[in-house]
């Protein structure tokens, strides 16, 4: 391990061999991603892993043969051969190569990779809006956006765009959309290549080729790369390993915006808010061999571009973010008019025969405020004090750009109502002091010109997973989630092994405890008085950590455990653990008193594991992962188990944790499989839920309501979480104790 310093932190690198691969051989790749410290500062790690080329494809993402921007076309051209040599190598190797240069359809209708992409067989499983442009992932939402994109990102020289623009009409081209193809400087093989811009097409070349890993390359990483239905985030909330190559990008950064910086440290500081929120990088080398590519005109950031990091809270010479409703402080700060602006998205759901509206609360009186969505200006309706949008104004399933012109008062956060749906604005904001009317709108949509760290959505529907943390900030020793009366999910070994991670709702983590020397975690339980218990498998353990104080105690200890794996909590404190012997097969279950006395209630099962209680206290049910059985006992009055019998068997893939709602029916991770199983208590299958990965390890409930379920997932290391219609026992018993005090 090397340690070198490197602009936006501190940087550990672990080297691995970038040796290119030769035909027929793995790819041998180095990853590279940030991880938050806790502290304001990121770690730069990478890592090695090696890839099968017929599991991977490269995504060229909008490498068009014209662009309204010169000095876009110019960068193009400097990187684009290259990577039509990365292309022709990954190519040769058995990587799938899929063109996607969006709006160019037209020009490849009859070509034969566009053909072979219209013919991909449909995918079994269609993700949730795959094929809408997606403008964030939770793992951005605690980000803030590094530039400001807002004015389309051209950074020509005045002259030079105005003689481009004419070059471009002479041409029979619309400057403002020139491209008609991809460009002639990367090659299409019409026998082994696909054409598509469409995300539920790309979506089915992916699964048909069994494509676990996708590299995304091309331009622009700030808009297209990131937000295309093919696109960084797409993959990345649809569950595929997903990378970008860095040096084969480039963005569209216009210095003269915030944070004022060269162009190309503009770029260089999305890759790594990519690296920190979205996915790791790789870069060209790593298939062709030699160097890195970088651009000629780029240098390296300047002490002052460094120094330049944060949110400058200068709201009169640019947008800044701003929570609303805002601060006194910040209202006292000036005099004149403010303005505001946010970005939504709406599904076609939610228009109906009357318009949408836009609602305020009495603080903020209409009368004082201009709005705009799309730039086009909304009708005031001063009695209802609200605004009335007219659905030709918003575009469904996409980006919408909301403005408020509000003078001398304070912006409490609307709401957007139609009439069963409702979206309250309340959160972060962009705003700005002065008086342009420009400022109404973007040069571009929304979808491009808009940062990530102001858009409003509805959550997902139920049963919609989405990942909360990014892959690999948790070992492949990730289990034993659970949520705290505050809604901070911990789950064990998160960075290394031997910790204990919080993760808070929005995604941030940090190692909230460290284990005893040779103790490592499993299954996590909160008691009622909010401190939890762990199972320690390596030390025969059930610990118990104190919340407040983060010391951990031993609670119970038997040598004659094979390994405490995941426990259950009765409402009097009384704990089950499960106790598997792998290497045998075989499995027995403990009971641990709230005194700390063990006492052995099963022996002779199999493989036992996921361990619950139902919610009247009378029943513990069990699995066994090898045998595929889930179990139902009798729980006594004296606290053993009798009337063993069987609840459900299932043919194939294992099984792991579990966890009933407060209805009795259990949730079961299906390792394996890549699945939650939704069970009655009578044992008939209700629903089965796809968690973006093939190893689900555990489950819990949380959130502000308790039906948020939270999965912990072991093939890309991070928790995933879906939304469910009732809420989880263990919230539920909790809030209610919390009720009675």
């Amino acid at each position: 391990m090397r340690i070198r310093s490197a602009h936006w932190g501190l940087a550990i690198i672990i080297w691995g061999a970038l040796i290119p691969s030769a035909s027929g051989q793995n790819l041998t790749l180095t990853l590279r991603n940030q991880l938050d410290r806790g502290d304001g500062q990121f770690e730069v790690r990478e890592h090695a892993e090696t890839w099968k080329p017929d599991e991977t494809a490269i995504i060229v993402c909008d490498v068009w043969d014209k662009h309204h921007c010169w000095n876009a076309v110019k960068r193009l051209e400097e990187f684009a051969p290259r990577l039509d040599r990365v292309l022709k190598k990954a190519r040769t190797d058995g990587v799938t190569i899929i063109h996607a240069p969006s709006d160019c359809m037209d020009a490849y209708a009859d070509h034969p990779a566009r053909l072979r992409a219209q013919k991909a067989p449909q995918a079994s499983r269609i993700p949730f809006e795959i094929s809408s442009w997606c403008s964030v992932i939770p793992t951005e939402e605690r980000a803030v956006y590094p530039i400001d994109q807002s004015d389309g990102g051209e950074d020509d020289a005045p002259q030079e765009h105005a003689a481009w623009a004419a070059k471009l009409k002479k041409l029979g081209r619309n400057p403002g959309m020139p491209w008609k193809s991809q460009s002639s400087l990367i090659t299409i093989d019409s026998q082994q290549d696909y054409i598509s811009d469409r995300g539920d097409e790309v979506w089915n070349i992916l699964e048909n080729n069994s494509i676990r890993h996708v590299i995304l390359t091309g331009v622009h990483v700030n808009m297209c790369v990131l937000g295309r239905p093919f696109g960084l985030r797409q993959m990345v909330r649809n569950g595929k390993h997903v990378v970008l190559m860095r040096d084969m990008t480039d963005s569209m950064y216009n210095p003269k915006r915030w944070p004022y910086v060269s162009h190309f440290e503009g770029t260089r500081r999305i890759i790594s808010h990519i690296e920190r929120y979205v996915c790791p990088t790789i870069s060209s080398d790593q298939i062709l061999g030699g160097e890195e590519f970088h651009f000629q005109g780029d240098q390296t950031a300047s002490a002052s571009e460094q120094a330049n990091q944060t949110e400058l809270a200068d709201y009169r010479t640019h947008w800044a973010n701003i929570d609303v409703p805002p601060s006194q402080d910040v209202l006292n700060d000036h005099d004149g008019p403010a303005w505001y602006r946010c970005v939504f998205r709406i599904p076609h759901a939610w228009f109906d025969s009357e318009p949408l509206v836009l609602s305020f609360p009495s603080s903020t009186k209409v009368a004082g405020v201009q709005a705009w969505v799309n730039g086009t200006p909304l009708d005031a309706d001063p009695k209802k004090n609200r605004f009335v949008i007219h659905d030709q104004a918003v575009t469904a399933d996409d980006a919408n750009l909301l403005v408020l012109r509000v003078a001398k008062q304070k912006l409490d956060a609307p709401t957007l109502e139609s009439p069963h749906h409702q979206l309250t604005f309340a959160g972060r904001w962009q705003m700005r002091i002065g008086d342009d009317p420009t400022w109404a709108n973007m040069p571009l949509p929304a979808k491009f010109g808009a940062t990530t760290d102001i858009v409003f959505q509805p959550e997902a529907p139920l049963l919609t997973a989405e990942p909360v943390t990014r892959p690999g900030e948790f070992t492949n020793g990730i289990e034993g989630p659970a949520c705290d009366a505050e809604g901070n999910i911990y789950a064990v070994n998160l960075a290394r092994r031997g910790t204990i991670g919080r993760v808070s709702p929005d995604g941030a983590a940090e190692v909230f405890v460290e284990l005893p020397d040779g103790s490592i975690g499993n299954g996590i339980r909160f008691t009622t008085g909010g401190d939890f218990f762990v199972a320690d498998y390596k030390g025969h353990n059930i610990l118990r950590v104190n919340a407040q104080t983060r010391t951990v105690s031993v609670h119970a200890h038997n040598a004659t455990m094979n390994q405490p794996n995941d426990i259950t909590i009765t409402a009097d404190g009384t704990l089950f653990a499960s106790d598997p012997n792998w290497a045998n097969g075989t499995g027995q279950i403990w009971r641990i008193d709230p005194d700390g006395t063990v006492s052995k209630v099963a022996e002779n099962m199999g493989t036992t594991n996921g361990i619950e209680v139902s919610p009247d206290g009378k029943t513990l049910y069990v699995n066994e992962s090898k045998q595929r059985h889930i179990w139902a006992f009798d729980i006594t009055s004296s606290g053993n188990l009798a009337n063993k019998r069987l609840l459900k068997q299932f043919a194939d893939h294992g099984f792991d944790g579990m966890r009933c709602d407060v209805d009795g029916n259990l949730y079961v991770t299906r390792y394996g499989k890549g699945t939650v199983v939704k069970l009655s208590p009578t044992g008939k299958i209700l629903q089965e839920i796809a968690v973006l990965g093939a190893r689900p390890s555990n489950i819990c409930f949380g959130g502000p309501d308790g039906r948020t379920a939270y999965v912990t997932e072991v093939e890309f290391t991070r928790l995933v979480r879906f939304r469910v219609d009732r809420p989880g026992l263990s919230w539920s018993r909790r809030h209610k104790t919390e009720a009675k005090r």
